[in-house]
This record gives structure tokens, C-alpha cells and sequence, in this order.
């Protein structure tokens, strides 16, 4: 299926975002389709890596980076997620 869409379009990858993954990012269909997710420990809670990728100019080869999260100071877990964190906006 990524390969006939690939032809189709005239793509060589399909890069995709927002979907969960424990290292950040996955590789599927013989390494056309590549899903990543920058969002480390999401919601607070999920405890998965972040990861983003880049793509050079001429080659054109994705590199992904990982990262894990760091914690967010002085408020609690998802406090933003709810009206501003009470901010009334």
C-alpha cells in the first residue's frame, strides 16, 4: 500500500506525526514510512522519548534525533492542559 501511494504521488517517504511511540519515532514498510512524535512523556504520564527529524539537502536521507523530557517546575503534571492552568482563558 505506501509503495503504490509513493508511485502515485511521486514521493520517495511518507514522514507522519502525533502518534505515541516509546522511542519517539517508528520505521515502518522497508523504511518509507516513518512516524514521529516530539512530544516526550506526553501528558506527563506516558514516560515515551521525543524525537524529531531531518532531512539535508541533496541526499535527502532522514537522521532522527531522540530526547527524553525534562519536568515542569512548580506546577503539576497536565496543569496547562486544563483552562490555562486556571488562568480563566
Amino acid at each position: 500500500m505506501t509503495e503504490d501511494f509513493l508511485k502515485t504521488n511521486g514521493l520517495k517517504l511518507v514522514i507522519r506525526s502525533h502518534e505515541v511511540s516509546d522511542e519517539g519515532h517508528q520505521t515502518f514498510h522497508n523504511g518509507k514510512l516513518i512516524t514521529v512524535f516530539s512530544a516526550p512523556n506526553y501528558c506527563d504520564q506516558i514516560g515515551n522519548k521525543g524525537a524529531f527529524i531531518r532531512l539535508r539537502g541533496g541526499e535527502m536521507s532522514p537522521k532522527i534525533t531522540t530526547f527524553t523530557h525534562v519536568k515542569h517546575p512548580g506546577k503539576k503534571a497536565m496543569a496547562y492542559s486544563r483552562m490555562m492552568g486556571g488562568m480563566g482563558m
